[in-house]
């Protein structure tokens, strides 16, 4: 008999599927967006650790103990999971301010910039997209967009294979298990 707990289950690993299939969207939109302009491509990158974001809480979900991650059989250690990076962007006025205290006012400041690095020098990046190696610079961190792309993707396709199961009957309550 389906329960409460089993129909949030569902709804959960769908809305899984659903946000990978937006990060999908959002990072293949990256690169060429950058025929429009800077702000598309800033507003993709975004977008993209948003809904990685989301696919990260909703796996950590839990209502009674077992985590929606533990259902789909996705370890807590995965690299969607590593969400410093994405807080510090949502953070952005904190992490200002350290990067202010740490550079000073007389810092050369790039500021949504498109590129290899390497051609840019004696600035301090404070966002900036190298499209050549997939690379998002967030106050002077690095951050490989292609790796937390490829672990939503596989998400994607165990929680897509998941709701399939549901659908065909394959699968029936408890749907914990």
């Amino acid at each position: 008999m389906k329960t409460t707990k089993d129909l949030w289950i569902a709804m959960s690993i769908s809305e899984i599927a659903t946000q990978a299939r937006f990060a999908d969207l959002a990072y293949k939109n990256i690169d060429p967006k950058a025929i429009h302009g800077n702000d598309a491509v800033f507003s993709s990158i975004h977008s993209f650790l948003s809904h990685c974001a989301m696919i990260s809480k909703m796996l950590q979900a839990t209502n009674g103990g077992t985590s929606i991650g533990a259902v789909l059989g996705i370890a807590s250690t995965s690299g969607i999971h590593k969400r410093k990076f994405r807080n510090n962007l949502e953070h952005y006025d904190k992490e200002l301010k350290k990067w202010i205290a740490k550079y000073g006012v007389d810092a050369n400041i790039g500021t949504n910039n498109i590129g290899p690095k390497t051609a840019i020098k004696g600035l301090i990046f404070v966002s900036h997209y190298d499209p050549t190696n997939s690379t998002f610079t967030f106050v002077n961190k690095d951050f490989d967009l292609s790796r937390l792309y490829h672990d939503s993707q596989v998400i994607r396709g165990i929680a897509d294979k998941w709701v399939e199961t549901v659908m065909l009957g394959r699968l029936q309550p408890p749907l914990r298990n």
